[in-house]
C-alpha cells in the first residue's frame, strides 16, 4: 500500500524510489546500483539537509560532568535570547525511559546525571544560532560527585550506584569439562572505545500534522523500533507518529539507538510547529555510543604438539553510563570468544557493567570483534610459546564442518569450512615491493566468526510487498538502505522472478509493517527473504494467468505481455506481501546463520618511531551467495579499512573524571587516503540452503577479524606482544627481526 505523507512541505529525501524504469542485473552479476549514481551526481538528501517551510530549530544542552545531581536548571537568560520560543527540561516529561532492550535511559535528565554529554535539556528557536545561543547562556545547578570510571571497581561494595539496580548489567557463564594441557599461556587483552565515525552527523525534522499526528524524517537503522521507544518514552499512542527514513550518510552501529528522535518530537508537539535538528559533530561524538572496551584475562592450556585442551576467560565489558544493546553485545562476545577452535574443556565468563563512562552500544563487528581479538591473539601467544607457525597451530585446532561450537554447542554448519576461508585469504600473493631502509615488515592472520540475524530466540521478522502494474514491478519495504544495498538486493532478488521487467524499490515508512533494522547483517536475509517469498507467488499468478489466456509462458517478460494479462483497466495491481522470520534460533540453536571471516595484514613498522604502516590487507568471507558482487567486495573493503583504524588510531578517549575528550575528526583519528593499504577482497560463496538464493550477511564480518590480523602482523614485525589496541605506535625492542 501506498505510505500516507504528511500535509507540510518537507522535502524529499531521494530515497522514496530507487531504480525506477530501470531492469536490475540478475542475482550474482556485476552491476551499478541507480542509487550511487545518484549520490556520485549530488542528488540524494541526507537527513541533514532537510528543511520545511517555518521550521524551529532545536539544541539540547549536554551535560559536562559524568556524576552529579540536578538542583535546577536555570532557564531565564535563554528565553531572553532574541528568536528564543521555549525551553524544555526533564520536569516536561512523563517519566517515561528510552532503551532498547532495558528501559533506564531518561528522555532529559531530570534528578540525576549518568554520564558527560547526557541530554540535560532542549531549548528551541525561530533560527539555528538563536538556538545554539541559547543553549550557552542556560545553566546548570549541579552537585557533583565522584565518578564511577574504571569498570573494574564497579561491582565493589563501596563503588557509587550507577545502574537501577546495581552496576552489574549482565552476566554469561559457560563451564564445562576439566581437563587441562600440559602447556599452559596466560595473557591479558584490551580493546578500546571505537566510534561508529559515519559521515553525516544525526539530523532530522518533526512536523505536527493539523490532525495531531507528528511526522519525523530521521536517518536510522530501524523506524519500527525508533518508533516504540518514541511513543512508550512521551506517552503517545501509536498511530500518533509516523516515522520516514531521510537520507543516511553511514550508520556502522552508531544509529541504533536514539539521539535526536525524542527531542524532536517532544519539541514538534509542544510547539506545534515543525522543527528541525543537526548535531555538530564534537555533538554527534557525545550523543551516540561507542564500542564496548573490552578487558580480558586468558588462559589457554594444550599439549607439547600444539593441541588445544582448555580455555579460561573472565572477560569485563564497560557498558557506561545505560544499558543500550549491552545485553546481546555481551552475548556475542561471549558466543564467539572460543573462536572456531576444539577445546575438551572451556571455563568462560563475560560481564558487562555500568559506569559512568558514555554509554556503550552497537557498532559493526558487535562483540564479535572484541572476541575475535582475545582468542586470535592468544593463539598467536601459543604459537610463539610453542615455536609452531601460527597458520599451522591454527589449521590443527580449527572445528570441522558440523562440529559444534565450544561455547554455544551448535554445529558450524551453513558455511564454508573455515580452513577454506583461511586459504582463500592465503592464496592472495603478498606485495612484491619490500620494506624501506629501516622499517620491519610482519604479516599476520586472523579467523573469525560472527552470527548473521539477531538470534537467540528473538523475533527476527521482515514484511515486504510486490506489486504488479502496467508500469512493471514496485517493492515496498521499510528496510534502511544505510550504505549496503539493501535496496538493490530486492531489486535483484524480486528481478530473478520477472525476468525483462523493471523493479522498483519504494521505501516506507512506519504506517507499514517492520522490516527491521538494518543491523546483525541481517536485511538480505529478512527483507530479502520476504521480497523473494512475495515475488515468487506474485510470478506464479502471472503465469497462471497466462496460461488460462492460452498465451505462452515467455523467458523474459515485456510491457506488451503486462498489458496483454493485467486487464483494461489501467490501475490494475496485483500485490503480495510476505513476512519472513527466517529459521527459528533458541537455546540449542542460537544462531539463525554463520558468517567466516579471514584477514591477512602485512604491516611495516618503523624502528625508530614505531609508527606502523599497513602495507596490504586480504579479506575472505563466506557471503552464502554474492546476489550483489560489487556491493560485497565494497563491504569487504569497506569493513576491513575500518578494522584497521580500530587497530592502530581509533579511540574516543575519556580523562580520569568520565569526561570525553573527543570532540571531532581532527582528534578522532580515522585512516586517511594515505593510510589505506591495499585491500584485496577474495568472495567465498558457499549458500545456505534455506536462505533466498542461499545468500546470508555479511555487513559486519570485514570488522571482526581485520584489526587481530593488523596486530598479529605488528607482532611479527616487532616482536612486541601487542597487547592493547588501538596500538598506535609500537617500537621494537629487539635488535634483530623475528622470525
Amino acid at each position: 500500500m501506498d505510505a500516507p505523507r504528511p500535509r507540510s512541505s518537507a522535502r524529499s529525501d531521494g530515497r522514496t524510489r530507487t531504480g525506477a524504469g530501470t531492469v536490475p542485473a540478475p542475482v550474482g552479476v556485476r552491476g551499478i546500483r541507480p542509487q550511487d549514481e545518484t549520490k556520485l551526481r549530488g542528488e540524494h538528501r541526507f537527513a541533514p539537509m532537510l528543511h520545511t517551510d517555518g521550521e524551529l530549530h532545536a539544541v539540547t544542552v549536554r551535560a559536562p560532568v559524568s556524576r552529579a545531581g540536578i538542583r535546577r536548571v536555570e532557564t531565564a537568560a535563554a528565553l531572553r535570547v532574541p528568536g528564543a520560543v521555549t525551553v524544555l527540561t526533564g520536569a516536561d516529561l512523563p517519566g517515561r525511559r528510552l532503551g532498547s532492550k532495558v528501559q533506564d535511559q531518561p528522555v532529559l535528565a531530570q534528578h540525576e546525571i549518568r554520564h558527560f554529554g547526557e541530554p540535560v535539556a532542549l531549548v528551541v528557536a525561530t533560527s539555528a544560532r538563536a538556538a545554539r545561543t541559547m543553549a550557552t547562556v542556560l545553566t546548570l545547578d549541579l552537585d557533583v560527585l565522584p565518578p564511577l570510571v574504571d569498570p573494574s571497581r564497579a561491582l565493589d561494595a563501596e563503588a557509587p550506584q550507577v545502574g537501577p539496580d546495581g552496576n552489574l548489567v549482565t552476566t554469561a557463564r559457560t563451564c564445562r569439562g576439566d581437563a587441562r594441557g600440559k602447556r599452559v599461556v596466560r595473557r591479558s587483552w584490551r580493546t578500546g572505545r571505537q566510534d561508529a565515525a559515519f559521515l553525516a552527523p544525526e539530523a532530522g525534522l518533526a512536523v505536527p500534522d493539523p490532525d495531531g499526528t507528528v511526522h519525523l524524517w530521521v536517518a536510522t537503522q530501524d523506524l519500527h523500533a525508533d518508533h516504540l521507544q518514541v511513543t512508550r518514552a512521551l506517552g503517545l499512542r501509536a498511530d500518533g507518529l509516523v516515522l520516514h527514513h531521510a537520507g543516511i550518510g553511514g550508520a556502522f552501529g552508531g544509529r541504533e539507538d536514539i539521539t535526536v528522535q525524542a527531542h524532536l518530537v517532544l519539541a514538534a508537539l509542544r510547539t506545534g510547529r515543525p522543527v528541525r535538528m543537526a548535531y555538530t559533530r564534537a555533538e554527534s561524538l557525545a550523543a551516540h555510543p561507542s564500542r564496548h572496551p573490552m578487558r580480558t584475562e586468558v588462559e589457554l592450556t594444550c599439549d607439547d604438539d600444539g593441541r588445544f585442551v582448555s580455555l579460561r576467560t573472565r572477560t569485563l565489558l564497560d557498558g557506561g553510563a545505560y544499558a543500550h544493546t549491552s545485553l546481546p553485545v555481551t552475548a556475542i562476545v561471549h558466543d564467539f570468544s572460543a573462536g572456531m577452535y576444539r577445546f575438551d574443556a572451556v571455563d568462560l565468563e563475560t560481564t558487562t557493567v555500568y559506569t559512568n563512562n558514555p554509554p556503550a552500544g552497537a557498532m559493526r563487528g558487535f562483540g564479535a570483534t572484541q572476541a575475535c581479538f582475545l582468542i586470535e591473539s592468544t593463539v598467536d601467544a601459543v604459537a610463539a610459546e610453542l615455536g609452531i607457525d601460527p597458520i599451522d597451530l591454527r589449521r590443527r585446532n580449527l572445528l570441522e564442518p558440523e562440529e559444534p561450537l565450544a561455547t554455544t554447542g551448535q554445529p558450524l554448519a551453513g558455511c564454508a569450512d573455515p580452513r577454506e576461508v583461511l586459504d582463500a585469504a592465503l592464496s592472495v600473493p603478498e606485495p612484491a615491493r619490500a620494506p624501506a631502509e629501516g622499517m620491519r615488515r610482519g604479516t599476520g592472520v586472523a579467523l573469525g566468526i560472527k552470527s548473521a540475524g539477531l538470534g537467540h530466540g528473538k523475533p527476527d521478522p521482515a514484511t515486504a510487498a510486490v506489486r504488479l502494474t502496467r508500469s512493471g514491478v514496485e517493492v515496498i519495504s521499510a528496510a534502511a538502505d544505510v550504505g549496503q544495498g539493501v535496496d538493490e538486493v530486492l531489486r535483484r532478488m524480486v528481478g530473478h522472478h520477472f525476468p525483462g521487467l523493471p523493479v522498483t524499490v519504494r521505501v516506507a515508512d512506519t504506517s507499514f509493517p517492520t522490516a527491521g533494522g538494518s543491523k546483525a547483517s541481517r536485511q538480505t536475509m529478512a527483507s530479502g527473504g520476504a521480497a523473494a517469498g512475495a515475488a515468487e507467488r506474485l510470478a506464479q499468478r502471472l503465469r497462471e494467468r497466462a496460461r488460462d489466456k492460452g498465451r505462452p509462458v515467455p523467458d523474459r517478460w515485456s510491457h506488451d505481455d503486462l498489458t496483454a494479462l493485467l486487464g483494461d483497466d489501467h490501475a490494475d495491481t496485483w500485490t503480495e506481501t510476505d513476512t519472513n522470520d527466517g529459521p527459528p534460533t533458541g537455546p540449542g540453536r542460537p544462531h539463525k546463520a554463520f558468517q567466516i571471516m579471514a584477514h591477512r595484514a602485512v604491516v611495516d613498522v618503523d624502528e625508530l618511531t614505531g609508527e606502523c604502516s599497513v602495507v596490504q590487507v586480504v579479506c575472505a568471507q563466506d557471503c552464502g551467495r554474492a546476489v550483489d558482487p560489487v556491493a560485497v567486495e565494497g563491504q569487504l573493503v569497506g569493513g576491513t579499512v575500518q578494522g584497521v583504524g580500530f587497530a592502530l588510531w581509533e579511540e574516543r578517549d575519556v580523562d580520569a573524571e568520565g569526561r570525553q575528550l573527543t570532540t571531532g575528526f581532527g582528534d578522532y583519528l580515522l585512516p586517511g587516503a594515505t593510510d589505506v593499504p591495499e585491500v584485496v577482497p577474495v568472495i567465498v560463496e558457499h549458500p545456505k540452503l534455506d536462505l533466498a538464493f542461499g545468500a546470508k550477511g555479511i555487513g559486519e564480518g570485514p570488522l571482526v577479524s581485520s584489526p587481530a590480523a593488523v596486530a598479529a602482523a605488528i607482532r611479527a614485525a616487532t616482536g612486541e606482544p601487542v597487547a592493547s589496541i588501538p596500538a598506535r605506535r609500537v617500537v621494537p625492542t629487539r635488535s634483530e627481526v623475528p622470525a
